[in-house]
């Protein structure tokens, strides 16, 4: 029977659920509880399915997010979901998906796809490029000692209840977006849902969420999000602290913050598993060589829309370079465009000139937040380009911050 396509309705709420726990090793009541808090605001109108007949084979969805992009914020279609059934893989089924997805969101006025790819050789091939990393660390708290020049905090952390939380942290969660690539907008639904939960079933030992506040002499600069697990190995404190999320707005709050994780008592080990790759961390530690940093890939960009993408981020310098974007999987990105950039801002538009440098619409996606210089994926035979070209290129595209996704989705 041919494989058939359309757009989500509400009764295929039971079978999405299904398709979720398939594909993602979940249980059933597993991916019904992680989905519970998204049911409400869920557009079904956003998700594309593949039938056999009348059974979900396949399906995609997006969530509208805005994305801050260097010097800006862009309309963003935040993919997640993405699921096809073991029976019916090497068939065309998620390269339909992908194509009718694209379109859905270019012809919404969304210039930018990302997603967080559960395998990295899933997307390249529909134009997604990698455009942020994070590092999952470790630290023995014996080697947490701060070096003397680290940022003295002129303030105090206490803890906080939810209710508060929730008042005052998605202002600062708003104003770290505004220097910080990569960020989602987080809408009330997914603060309640996921960041601090209503109801909350600690696993593996670990307690509930806890929630400490840095306020400084401007009132709440930032905040961590932890949970901790006892263990006492013949007698010795060996605790572990699990860091969820830090958000700091300034030197003072993050090493007030880091300063008061690390002197929770009975813990012998502070992990994360989601921090940005240019986190000071690293260079406030006396002995650094004891953190513990495994990168990985995290937000993956697509983009459908080269003018309204380039156009809506600022620059490093000034120049003007024409780039030639080849789009092997469709024509949303492919063409030729002149990027001018004066006084930071850009303008673009089509061009018959002659490039000054060829690349690939993944390899687009790649240097668009500033996470990697072209002259890199050059390096790499990913772009072309004379060295002068690909200097300028470096010179624009670069940013003062790395991108960063705090939000898996």
């Amino acid at each position: 029977m041919a494989i058939t396509y359309r757009t989500l309705i509400e009764d295929d709420w039971d079978e999405w659920i299904a398709g979720n726990a398939r594909g993602f090793l979940d249980s059933p009541e597993g991916a019904t509880a992680w989905a519970e808090p998204i049911r409400p605001h869920f557009d079904f109108d956003r998700g594309i399915a593949a039938f056999d007949g009348d059974e979900m084979v396949g399906k995609t969805h997006s969530i509208p997010f805005s994305m801050s992009v260097p010097g800006g914020d862009l309309p963003t279609a935040g993919v997640t979901a993405v699921t096809v059934s073991p029976t019916h893989r090497r068939r065309g089924v998620l390269t339909e998906l992908m194509r009718r997805q694209f379109d859905d969101i270019r012809d919404r006025g969304e210039p930018l796809a990302a997603l967080w790819a559960s395998e990295s050789l899933i997307y390249g091939r529909f134009g997604y490029g990698m455009a942020a990393q994070s590092d999952r660390v470790s630290i023995d708290r014996r080697h947490t000692e701060f070096r003397a020049d680290a940022p003295e905090a002129p303030g105090e952390v206490r803890f906080v209840a939810p209710d508060a939380a929730l008042e005052r942290w998605p202002a600062l969660h708003d104003r770290l977006r505004e220097s910080r690539p990569g960020m989602m907008t987080r809408f009330p639904y997914l603060w309640r849902g996921f960041v601090i939960p209503n109801t909350e079933k600690p696993d593996d030992g670990f307690t509930k969420r806890l929630y400490v506040e840095y306020t400084g002499p401007e009132g709440p600069e930032g905040y961590a999000i932890y949970t901790v697990k006892a263990d006492w190995p013949e007698g010795v404190p060996r605790g572990i602290l699990r860091l969820h999320e830090l958000v700091a707005l300034n030197p003072a709050a993050e090493a007030a913050l880091w300063r008061y994780l690390f002197g929770v008592d009975l813990i012998g080990t502070i992990q994360a598993d989601n921090r940005p790759p240019d986190d000071p961390l690293l260079w406030m530690l006396s002995d650094p060589r004891h953190l513990r940093r495994i990168p990985r890939d995290t937000l993956w960009v697509r983009i459908l829309d080269v003018p309204k993408a380039l156009e809506g981020r600022a620059y490093a310098a000034d120049g003007c370079l024409v780039l030639d974007v080849a789009d092997d999987f469709g024509p949303w990105a492919a063409g030729r465009f002149e990027l001018t950039v004066e006084n930071g801002r850009a303008t673009c538009r089509r061009t018959d000139a002659s490039p000054d440098i060829t690349l690939g619409a993944d390899a687009l996606g790649t240097v668009y937040l500033g996470d990697v210089s072209p002259s890199v994926l050059a390096r790499a035979g990913r772009v072309e380009g004379a060295l002068e070209a690909l200097r300028l290129a470096d010179a624009l595209f670069r940013w003062h911050t790395a991108p960063w996704c705090i939000d898996e989705f």
